[in-house]
């Protein structure tokens, strides 16, 4: 997706490549785990809410908006440095919203009954969308490189940027590799998964989301420029990949059983 910075003083918008976080396949999956864990209550929630879609078919909507809702742009990712300890995340978000102070915001939005069902159902398509970015580590974590997109990679000799690798081309080549994993990745979790995996707040699983940037993104990049990424980085990354897809599903509809289902 695109990446967008804003100034202390000026709050001005700068823009950077379109990419999308996760690419479209990676947030259609992360909303198809989640669909399949949604109580009685919220599943009737959801339906009544999308009209009738389903949260696979909006899990890319707020991306493609953005043209036209440029003030969301910052709503997609928040900048928490590689090299601080875990502790406050406000002072990293910019004025204009970031995505771990965006996705409260829009649960309270989603349980606000009071509200248009036209609002409540952008809320909803909003709250899909930013817990799947969240998990996109290049989202979180910050090398002063705006997400990885100034970084330069051949990946399997191709010309790319590191954002661009963890977005869409990993879990693309994963696919290639195994064609069983998208039926692996979208299956249903059972009990102790889904209790292992929900667990903790939205700001432990941002932070978490920023470890996985340091200790995986960045700790197994090399240091030519531009980077030669293979087999090498995509065995280390594909693992981590799959967990951070699973983990945002998980999170997901928690979130929506809280918010609709009870």
């Amino acid at each position: 997706m695109s990446r967008f910075r804003v100034s202390c003083l000026g709050l001005l918008l700068v823009s950077a490549p379109a990419l999308f976080g996760w690419g479209r396949e990676g947030h259609r999956l992360i909303a198809e785990i989640a669909s399949r864990q949604l109580n009685a209550k919220a599943r009737a929630e959801v339906q009544k809410l999308l009209d009738g879609q389903s949260l696979e078919s909006i899990a890319s909507w707020a991306d493609e908006v953005r043209p036209q809702r440029r003030e969301t742009s910052t709503w997609h990712f928040i900048d928490l440095p590689l090299d601080i300890p875990r502790g406050d995340w406000k002072k990293f978000c910019p004025q204009t919203g970031c995505v771990v102070g965006q996705i409260p915001e829009m649960e309270s939005r989603l349980r606000n009954k009071n509200l248009a069902q036209r609002d409540r159902a952008e809320a909803l398509k909003f709250l899909v969308h930013l817990v799947s970015d969240m998990h996109q580590p290049l989202h979180v974590g910050e090398k002063h490189d705006r997400g990885g997109n100034d970084v330069k990679v051949l990946y399997f000799g191709k010309p790319s940027n590191l954002h661009s690798t963890w977005d869409s081309s990993i879990l693309e080549m994963a696919e290639q590799k195994d064609a069983n994993l998208k039926a692996a990745l979208g299956r249903k979790p059972g009990f102790f998964e889904r209790r292992r995996l929900a667990k903790g707040s939205l700001v432990d699983w941002a932070w978490q989301s920023r470890d996985v940037s340091r200790d995986v993104v960045y700790a197994n990049l090399p240091e030519a420029r531009p980077a030669p990424l293979g087999d090498e980085y995509f065995n280390k990354a594909l693992p981590p990949t799959e967990l951070q897809l699973r983990r945002a599903g998980v999170r997901l509809a928690r979130i929506l059983n809280e918010a609709l289902g009870q």
